[in-house]
Order: structure tokens, then sequence, then C-alpha cells
């Protein structure tokens, strides 16, 4: 192995180092919520300055430094970075936050072509000529003819004898799955609680699309009554009003049935405070009873509000806190996305 190659091995290993050391602080860089949107993800990659004793200044004044341990800047007074393909870095961050693998259930796949060249043409692109095919046919046809001279082994390939790659369909299954994403706007939900919603949300939507590429997504808004927005308003949206819980799930129950659970792997995720009108509660779990079968998982997530914490999570672990693909966590601030991001996973 070349010098250079062992030095970029080992760039990349303090790279996927760095990533990994830093996960939990990635989730909260709202920063990076725009670039993960893309193929390449950016990672600063802090370096350590070495101290400049400058003649005729105090010593630790005007340096460049900020103390112990300063991050030194790059050229134009840039944090040098490095780039991580998406898959890769999901997969880094996976793995220190212990995020479970998601594995289609049931079938919740469809077949598609693909197309492998796998056969022989007699016609095709001049790009796509087999060599040693083309030599085997004008071998035969020489030998055949008698013109093949073993002391002369020469082989002028004619029209019939061409041979071109040609490619051959094959049936694939592919997984694929759709995820509803409801939230409470009720004016008891502030600002705080939706970021905190935000931030799960956008990866939520990333762990589940890394494992199926064929991802829908659906943005359900509701205070009192519940519709559907689009991905910008949903993360945008104000409003106030009383809390109808079972509203959402009715809405996400209907919008499902344009998704047959035999072709796709089914996600619903809904975040509240847990205030829920008086009497609304049952409405709320006799829909969730008749969802959970047909769901790959089910996420509630409950965040505190400004006049404490709601029922709904005691209520929903109380009714269905044994029934399989039903993930539901408390979540105070930021310190507990990791830990909430894992739990709605299915870890």
């Amino acid at each position: 192995m070349r010098p250079i190659e062992r030095d970029l091995l080992r760039f990349k290993e303090i790279v996927r180092g760095e990533v990994k050391k830093r996960a939990r602080e990635f989730l909260t860089r709202e920063e990076l919520f725009g670039q993960v949107e893309g193929r390449l993800v950016s990672i600063p990659l802090p370096q350590l300055e070495l101290p400049k004793i400058v003649y005729g200044e105090p010593l630790g004044e005007d340096l460049g430094l900020g103390g112990p341990g300063t991050e030194s800047l790059g050229p134009a007074g840039h944090v040098p970075v490095a780039e991580l393909e998406l898959e890769e870095f999901l997969d880094l961050v996976g793995e220190a936050l212990r995020l479970p693998r998601l594995r289609p259930k049931g079938e919740g796949e469809v077949t598609e072509e693909a197309f492998r060249y796998t056969t022989i043409a007699r016609k095709g692109p001049r790009g796509l000529r087999h060599v040693r095919r083309t030599l085997k046919e004008s071998l035969k046809r020489a030998l055949i003819t008698g013109e093949y001279r073993p002391e002369e082994p020469l082989l002028v390939p004619e029209r019939e004898d061409l041979r071109y790659k040609a490619p051959r369909s094959k049936p694939r299954p592919h997984a694929q799955a759709v995820v509803l994403f409801a939230l409470d706007v009720s004016g008891s939900m502030r600002e705080e609680e939706l970021r905190l919603v935000k931030t799960l949300s956008f990866w939520i939507t990333l762990w589940i699309k890394r494992h199926f590429p064929r991802l829908e997504r659906r943005y359900l808004l509701h205070d009192a009554e519940a519709w559907e927005v689009t991905e910008e308003e949903f993360f945008r949206a104000r409003e106030g009003g009383g809390t109808r819980l079972s509203s959402a799930l009715l809405l996400a129950e209907e919008i499902l049935k344009r998704y047959p659970e035999a072709f796709y792997n089914r996600y619903l995720y809904h975040f509240s405070d847990g205030e829920n009108w008086q009497g609304d509660t049952p409405v709320a779990l006799e829909a969730l009873r008749r969802l959970l079968p047909t769901l790959a998982l089910y996420g509630y997530a409950q965040v505190q509000g400004p006049y404490g914490q709601g029922r709904f999570l005691e209520d929903l672990k109380e009714a269905l806190g044994k029934e399989e693909g039903l993930a539901a966590m408390e979540v105070h601030g930021k310190e507990d996305l990791p830990l909430a991001l894992r739990r709605l996973l299915g870890g």
C-alpha cells in the first residue's frame, strides 16, 4: 500500500471516529438538516492550534488563542471539514446511538423489473459488443468453411459473427414504506416542544428512508380537528384551540387506506403534550386498536407542556402497553433525544 493510500485510510478513520464520538451533538445541529437532504454531509474537524509566542506581546494576548484546546481555523477562517456519503453518515450515527435496523413487516414490497446484461444478441450498439463471443463465432465459421490456418491464426469477423451483450429482465422485490407524522398544534404546544418534534421527525425520516428508499411521507396537524399539510407547513404551523387526539388518528386511518399493508410498511408517529378533551381518549384508543395490527410501528412522543404533563401517555400504556408495534416515550428536552429516537424506532 502506498503512503498516500495509507494516509487516506487513516483520515477516513479519523472522520468516522469524529462522527461516532459526536453523534449526540449532530442530532441537534440544525445546520446539518439542509445538508443531509443531499448525498454528502459536511463534518467539522476541530484541530488544536499550537501556541505561538510573539516577541513584545503579553503572554496569552493577541495570539489568536481562546485558551487551552482552542479549535483552529482553516483557510479564510473556516473550520476544516470532511465530507461523507449520507448512507455512511447515518450508519455511523445509528451505530453510535444503537438505533435498531428496520425490517419489512409481512410482504411490504412491490415487484419491479430489473435489467441485467446476461444474454447475447446478434444486434446491438458498438459499445456493448462482446469481443470474446464475436471471435468465437468467427472461429467457428472459419473452421466450417476451411478458411482457418493454424500456422497463421488470423480471424476477421464478418457481420454475421458479431455478438452483443443484451439485457434480460428479472423481477426484483423492492420494499417500500409510508410514514405519517401527526402533530398537536393546540395552544398548549410551545416553540420548544415544536423544535423537539422537528428534530425527532427529521431523524426518524432519515433512518426509515435508509432502510426503505421508496418512502412516502404525509403530514397532519390537529387541534380539535385534523387536516393534512405539506412538509413545510408541518414545521411552521402555529394554531390554537383545544385538543382531540382522535381527530389525527381517524384521519391517519383514512389516509392509510391508500397504502395497503400488503404492499407498504406503514409507520405512524404522533407528537403531543398529552392534553386531551374529556371523553375523547376512549375514541383515540379505539382507533389505535384498529390501526396497530396494520402498522409496522406506531410511535407516540409526549413532550412536556407549559401547564404540566397530560395523561394520554399513561392511558395509552395502560390500555395498549403490551401490544406489538407500539413505541411510546416521554420527552422533556433535547437531552432525551438519543433515547427517544431509539425508542420511537422500536429499539
